[in-house]
């Protein structure tokens, strides 16, 4: 068989990160906004929020109440714990330095909020500098474990475990001793740990501590950083949590400024989006991997049992003496039941995402291997169909390609396939052809049977032939 240069790149995978997620019946485009969009939109808007509350006079957006900021610092905790619980999911699975460096910085803030903030305050412990300092340097170590996540290289691990658990237990020492350290040091006693404005002079200004403004200062720059190393990862890995960490990123840098609470809690509500997000990925991934085992089960049963059967009987057919007509009826059969179960055993086994353009090319080569025809390829990529309707196309090729072989005895036949709108399907062979209006269509099951899986799918089966002329067959999809 030869297959012309145009099939070579047909056959070539595409890419599908254009695609948010493509389980088997998901094949929706993703029209969202790209991760730079939304990154810079997002700065745009933090920083005019964070202008309106520094002019107004009246706006207040911090929490004073005691209830209200132990609900902000236990729901921030929380929402960083799933987060990290999932973030610690991927990296069981992939063994990478980025995913554990992620994971460590989401536990860190997750205990910062919980353990420096939200405990002490609910159990009213006044313990003097612990309530001003603790979790603002808490978050500040969080927020430089993120950074460091955003640039990690994705490097796979040569000991997750053993680098997981020196990573973590790292972590948690300094975690340990900052706290320790931040009871027994003489910092300044009293501070808010917030930026407020000024309006002594007519002119808006922050004041505070200058060591809590360097701090703060430095939080924000860690969060921008991370925001700009996720945003980059976003786009060249199409990973769309990674998406939702740098939207949260610049939401936790301008809660650095004066915003303070109302935009935390922001961030943490856009992190909770996208563990929800990833979540529901997770499942409908789990969904999809227990229906190709239970598609590869079957085509195993298949293979060990009617393929066999039937490459039996065919065997056992066309060793009958010639001439034979009952023979070679049912060898004939044969033939078309057992290629028939090999096409059935090759849709189950392929891949639920695979593009149309590979599974036509690898299921028509097939075909034209066992007639020896000439096969020419003409398949553009990125033709975007439901399994369902790819499985009923390439039925229809291979029916098509098949019949030409058979029927036609041509020994080339062409197949086309065009990615504009509507979606074209083209096969055309240089066989005897024959007359249309002449033939008896109960003895053409084959052009029934791929009109009917037109039909099926709501496509439009155009057959055109003539004698000497050779036949072609045309599926075009709305």
């Amino acid at each position: 068989m030869q297959v012309s240069e145009a099939s070579a790149e047909s056959c070539v995978e595409t890419p599908t990160s254009r695609f948010a997620w493509r389980p088997e019946c998901d094949y929706v485009q993703d029209v969202t906004l790209g991760p730079r969009v939304l990154t810079i939109g997002t700065a745009v808007l933090g920083v005019a929020a964070t202008l309106i509350v520094l002019s107004s006079s009246t706006l207040r957006v911090t929490y004073s109440a005691p209830s209200l900021h132990i609900f902000l610092e236990t729901a921030a905790g929380l929402i960083a714990l799933l987060a990290a619980y999932l973030v610690l999911g991927r990296f069981r699975e992939s063994g990478r330095l980025d995913d554990l460096v992620l994971t460590c910085g989401l536990a860190l803030l997750s205990a910062s909020n919980l353990l420096f903030s939200g405990l002490p305050a609910a159990l009213e412990v006044d313990t003097g500098r612990f309530p001003t300092w603790a979790p603002l340097v808490g978050r500040l170590l969080g927020a430089l474990f993120l950074a460091f996540a955003a640039f990690s290289p994705a490097r796979t691990l040569r000991h997750p475990g053993r680098s997981a658990f020196t990573l973590f237990g790292a972590a948690g020492l300094l975690f340990t001793a900052i706290g320790i350290w931040l009871l027994a040091e003489r910092l300044p006693v009293g501070v808010d740990p917030t930026l407020s404005p000024s309006k002594a002079l007519g002119q808006p200004h922050l004041y505070g501590h200058p060591v809590l403004l360097a701090v703060q200062l430095l939080l924000a720059v860690l969060y921008a950083a991370a925001a700009v190393g996720f945003t980059r990862r976003a786009e060249r890995t199409g990973d769309e949590l990674l998406r939702w960490f740098s939207v949260g990123s610049v939401l936790a840098s301008v809660a650095a400024f004066y915003t303070g609470d109302f935009i935390r809690l922001l961030s943490h509500l856009v992190l909770l989006a996208g563990a929800a997000r990833e979540i529901g990925r997770y499942w409908r991934s789990f969904a999809a991997v227990a229906v190709l085992e239970e598609r590869r089960r079957i085509a195993r049963d298949l293979h060990d049992g009617l393929a066999q059967e039937l490459a039996f009987i065919l065997r056992r057919a066309r060793r009958a003496e010639e001439g034979d007509a009952i023979a070679t009826q049912v060898a004939a059969a044969a033939e078309r039941a057992l290629a028939d179960a090999r096409r059935a055993i090759a849709a189950l086994t392929r891949p639920l995402d695979e593009p149309l353009d590979v599974a036509l090319a690898q299921a028509v080569e097939e075909v034209a291997d066992r007639f020896g025809q000439k096969l020419v390829l003409d398949l553009q990529p990125n033709v975007n169909v439901d399994p369902s309707t790819r499985e009923e196309l390439v039925r229809i090729t291979c029916e098509a390609v098949s019949n030409a072989a058979r029927h036609g005895r041509a020994p080339t036949v062409r197949v086309e396939l065009s990615n504009s709108r509507p979606i074209r399907l083209r096969i055309a062979d240089d066989g005897v052809g024959f007359e249309p209006s002449a033939i008896d269509w109960k003895e053409r099951f084959g052009i029934v049977s791929m009109r009917d899986r037109a039909r099926a799918i709501d496509a439009d089966f155009r057959l055109a032939s003539a004698p000497g002329g050779g036949t072609e067959i045309e599926v075009i999809l709305p």
